[in-house]
């Protein structure tokens, strides 16, 4: 009996084979990829979601939005600092059992670690609370920062330093200049050693009083938004680096999305951004400084010229960035908006009526 053998590929068949398979993963995989980061992006407008709900809903329970800014104050253990509008909003966003019987008197939320300091009483919960809305999936960014405790915090049982989120969101404080301009300035933009701030954002601001700034503060509600609520942006997103290497977050500052900073002029700008520059905006004509340390040495040189109060809101999807607006509705703002309708809309009461801006 003769076995018939059964013919294999030759090399020639084999290569060809080979390079039609390369052929289609290098047609596909940019379809893969493009699905991805369709899915990532829209995680992040529904954690943008959520963030406006949590806000509306703060609203309705204490008739007035958190405050972005509070002042420190004395205590008998120290200096006392203040939760950020991140910490405020937690039992809106089902995470209540994180800052249940929370203290808010005698604690500070920065972790600054001098002798002067008040201990950070809830050292524990900053170290161990993770909030999956405050973290943008596409973004590269850590997503949290170690920092040292004082010895008063190390007295209550905590570590020589602790493990604190970094937030991809930051809170609208208004811009420098009036909305729908590029060159008037606000009536409450001031520059100071952090950059320019101001008061004319979605998120209220109460300093420390005697600080030198010619206006006290404002609280926020629903009735302050002058211009509507479709038409003034919440938060934004901080989700990459500006440049190649820089993290400039306003939330990468002590205490990361815990901290409010002092409430005062010489402080961060902690988890929000008083707006200067476009979306996605890395230049190198100004300077920013975080916990990690100075860049550029300007605070040495002339402590006018820094603005780290001020760095863009950016994003890691393509062309733009995405924002909660005050009404809620989450929007998608391409780079190359026109700068004047971008200030328009960072602007509460500038009576402007921006055009398109999507």
């Amino acid at each position: 009996m003769r076995w018939k053998r059964n013919r294999g590929f030759t090399l020639v068949e084999l290569l060809v084979v080979i390079a039609i398979i390369g052929v289609l993963v290098g047609l596909l995989l940019p379809a893969v990829q493009s699905a991805r980061e369709a899915a990532r992006r829209m995680s992040c407008s529904n954690n943008l979601k959520q963030i406006g709900l949590a806000l509306h809903n703060y609203h309705d329970a204490y008739k007035q939005f958190p405050l972005a800014v509070l002042g420190e104050g004395y205590s008998a253990d120290g200096w006392q600092r203040q939760p950020s509008w991140l910490i405020r909003i937690l039992p809106q966003l089902e995470q209540g059992a994180a800052v249940e019987g929370m203290t808010y008197s005698g604690t500070t939320f920065d972790l600054m670690d001098a002798s002067w300091a008040a201990p950070a009483r809830a050292w524990d919960a900053m170290n161990r609370l993770r909030v999956p809305s405050y973290s943008c999936p596409s973004s590269v960014l850590p997503k949290t920062w170690n920092f040292a405790t004082n010895a008063a915090t190390q007295a209550l049982g905590a570590p020589g330093s602790i493990e604190v989120q970094i937030s991809d969101y930051a809170g609208n404080n208004g811009c420098n200049y009036r909305g729908g301009t590029v060159a008037d300035y606000d009536e409450t933009a001031e520059w100071r050693r952090v950059g320019v701030i101001a008061d004319n954002g979605f998120f209220g601001v109460k300093w420390r009083e005697n600080m030198g700034q010619t206006w006290p503060g404002t609280i926020t509600r629903f009735a302050t938004m002058l211009d509507g609520t479709s038409h003034t942006i919440a938060v934004g997103e901080q989700g990459a680096f500006h440049g190649l290497d820089n993290d400039f977050r306003a939330s990468a500052v002590r205490g990361g999305m815990w901290s409010c900073a002092t409430g005062t002029h010489s402080s961060d700008l902690s988890n929000y951004v008083v707006t200067r520059f476009p979306i996605n905006y890395s230049g190198d004509s100004w300077t920013a400084k975080s916990s990690q340390g100075v860049v550029s040495g300007a605070w040495a040189n002339n402590q006018y010229t820094t603005s780290w109060g001020n760095t863009a809101f950016r994003s890691q999807h393509t062309g733009g960035a995405q924002f909660v607006f005050a009404d809620g509705s989450v929007h998608f703002l391409t780079d190359s908006i026109q700068f004047d309708i971008y200030t328009a809309l960072m602007d509460r009461y500038d009576g402007t009526v921006p055009g398109e801006f999507e």
